[in-house]
C-alpha cells in the first residue's frame, strides 16, 4: 500500500484540460470583442526571463535582476479559415473572403511590420453544476512564425492537417506592474471541488 506524501488534493486549485483560444486586437480588455481560433490545441505555454547580474569577483554578487522576460504560447489549430489565420498573424498576412461566397483567400508575402495583438485562453469546467472558468490573457503579443502544416497520408488514424502556431508576449509598459506581461484568473472557493 502506497505512503502519499500528502494525504488530499485541493480540487479546486487543479488545472484540467485545454482551452478556447481566441485573438483581439491590441488594447482590447478581457471582456471585449474576440476572435474565436476554433478547433485545435494549446500544447504549453511558457513564461521564460532572461536573468542578469553585477559580478564582483572578489565578494557574492551585488546586484540580480530580470533583463527581459516574455510569454510564449505554443499551439495548433486544425481549421483552415483564412480571415482567423490572418488575424492571428499580426499583420504578417491579409485575408480575402469577398472574392465569392465560396472561397477564402490567404495572402502572404511582402508585409514588413507585425502588429501586436492581445490573445486569450480560457477553460472551462463543471464544478458542482456551475461552470468555473480559468482565463489566461496575454495583452501584448506577436506570432513567431509564418503558416506551417503538418500534412498527414490519407491513410492515417488522424489525417487532419494540423497547423502550428507560437505567439510570443513582450512587456506592456502601459499597464501596471505586475500585470504587464499576463494574467491568469482562475475560481477560488474553499469548499468543493
Amino acid at each position: 500500500m502506497p505512503l502519499y506524501q500528502n494525504t488530499s488534493v485541493t480540487a479546486n486549485r487543479l488545472l484540467i484540460g485545454n482551452y478556447k483560444i481566441e485573438t483581439a486586437a491590441y488594447g482590447t480588455s478581457a471582456g471585449g470583442t474576440w476572435v474565436n481560433l476554433g478547433a485545435g490545441m494549446v500544447n504549453n505555454f511558457n513564461h521564460a526571463i532572461t536573468k542578469y547580474d553585477v559580478q564582483a569577483g572578489n565578494a557574492p554578487d551585488p546586484i540580480e535582476g530580470v533583463a527581459e522576460e516574455t510569454f510564449t504560447i505554443d499551439m495548433e489549430l486544425i481549421e483552415y479559415d483564412a480571415s482567423v489565420l490572418a488575424a492571428v498573424s499580426c499583420g504578417l498576412v491579409t485575408a480575402d473572403t469577398t472574392t465569392s461566397s465560396t472561397q477564402s483567400v490567404y495572402k502572404a508575402g511582402g508585409n514588413t511590420i507585425l502588429t501586436n495583438r492581445a490573445f486569450k485562453l480560457t477553460n472551462r469546467r463543471l464544478v458542482s453544476g456551475a461552470t468555473k472558468e480559468t482565463v489566461i490573457l496575454v495583452f501584448k503579443a506577436t506570432i513567431d512564425n509564418g503558416l506551417s502544416v503538418t500534412a498527414k497520408s490519407d491513410n492515417d488514424t488522424d489525417p487532419i492537417n494540423v497547423m502550428p502556431v507560437t505567439v510570443t508576449a513582450k512587456l506592456d509598459s502601459t499597464l501596471s506592474v505586475g500585470s504587464q506581461l499576463y494574467t491568469i484568473t482562475h475560481p477560488y472557493t474553499t469548499a468543493g471541488a
